[in-house]
């Protein structure tokens, strides 16, 4: 049997009824507010109700956690790296909230520790401390790359998607944290590094797309799409060659065809609040294909080719004071840092394609969880 993510064995194992060894406490830290507390399956979250400032980060929430299941002792004769994400425990639940929520969220080190029979107040604790830079890049700005993370008061009620995180598979639940944690990582840096920020976030929907279509299609399929001739080369070396090579090289097809295949699928409602129309992104199909295609192009060229993403996709959108909010796409042709960009070549702010890269892979995540019910099957959009 495939194992999950820690976060996932946990909840399975509190709801086979394995009782909690003890409860643990982590600071969730953020630089936005939130409304309400709310707890699901083993997991609380406790506001702290700071004195919110843009930009300043602080103790957002705690995060109280009853631990049922115990971590495996590791297998030292082989590397095993099926659920390796760079991230701890706390740092699964940071991700996943920080994508259902759209917001900036990191975890700390456990700080207090209730024990059966120990002390009811439980036990402080402080162990190595994580650093985080106190102020975000670019609050002294007039605007932001990603508006919505840093401003208002967000609902804890938008945590509700992690009910239905018992019931997806093993590697399904594997794959959503690794793709949350990208996206975690890419809202964290938009307003200092935004092209470091495309590339994380594009890498966020290739991760979930990856599993998408593995889900979808069997590896024969896949190369028999992506590679015909050589697929049927094969098939006359003998009916099982294809099969026994696409096993092989089947994740690394068609990753452009397969980044916009996902997008379009799970594509979301354009935000609620949107900009004049001559400042909207067109949201038909045709219109949004290209525009993912020349995303997925620049991010091919900043990982293969060390250019980075166009500068005016990675500037805070222009807007006015009477908008509801800001452009979506960038305004004119561009001249800067020895390059040149004429407007059809930048065709979409970051926080529009946030917008939709955090809907996809949430509409994904709902999508492939049997208990539907546990949330009303509607076309997200922007909370």
């Amino acid at each position: 049997m495939a194992m999950g993510p820690p976060i996932y064995m946990n909840w399975l194992a509190a709801n086979s009824g394995t009782a909690a060894t003890k409860t643990v406490e982590y600071p969730l830290y953020s630089d936005t507010c939130f409304t309400g507390q709310m707890r699901h399956g083993p997991y609380e979250f406790l506001n702290t109700v700071p004195n919110h400032q843009a930009g300043l980060v602080q103790t957002a929430l705690v995060l109280r956690v009853d631990e049922h299941w115990e971590f495996p002792p590791p297998d030292w004769e082989r590397t095993d790296v099926e659920r390796y994400h760079g991230g701890s425990f706390p740092d699964e639940l940071a991700a996943l909230s920080s994508l259902a929520l759209g917001v900036r969220l990191k975890a700390g080190n456990m700080v207090r520790e209730f024990r059966p029979g120990g002390d009811p107040k439980g036990t402080p604790h402080e162990w190595n401390p994580r650093p985080f830079a106190a102020i975000l890049v670019g609050v002294g700005r007039n605007t932001w790359v990603l508006p919505r993370a840093a401003k208002g008061y967000h609902p804890l009620d938008g945590l509700k998607i992690l009910n239905t995180l018992p019931s997806l598979p093993a590697r399904s639940a594997t794959t959503l944290v690794r793709a949350a944690r990208l996206y975690q990582e890419a809202i964290w840096l938009a307003e200092s590094e935004t092209a470091m920020s495309w590339l994380m976030l594009v890498s966020a929907v290739e991760t979930a797309a990856n599993q998408w279509q593995k889900e979808k299609d069997p590896p024969a399929i896949r190369l028999e799409t992506s590679l015909p001739d050589l697929f049927h080369y094969l098939s006359e070396l003998g009916a099982e060659v294809p099969a026994r090579v696409a096993a092989h090289i089947a994740d690394m097809l068609g990753s452009t065809r397969k980044f916009v295949e996902f997008l379009i699928t799970f594509l979301p409602s354009p935000p609620e609040v949107r900009p004049p129309i001559g400042f909207q992104h067109p949201w038909d199909k045709d219109n949004l294909e290209k525009t993912f295609r020349k995303i997925y192009g620049y991010r091919s060229k900043a990982l293969h080719d060390g250019i980075p993403f166009p500068l005016p996709m990675c500037e805070p959108a222009f807007s006015q004071l009477d908008w509801s909010a800001p452009s979506e796409v960038p305004m004119g042709s561009t001249s800067a840092l020895n390059a040149t960009w004429v407007n059809k070549d930048t065709p979409m702010h970051f926080h529009s394609f946030e917008h939709i890269a955090r809907h996809a892979i949430l509409n994904w995540w709902e999508r492939g969880a049997p208990e539907r019910s546990l949330l009303s099957r509607r076309q997200r959009t922007c909370s």
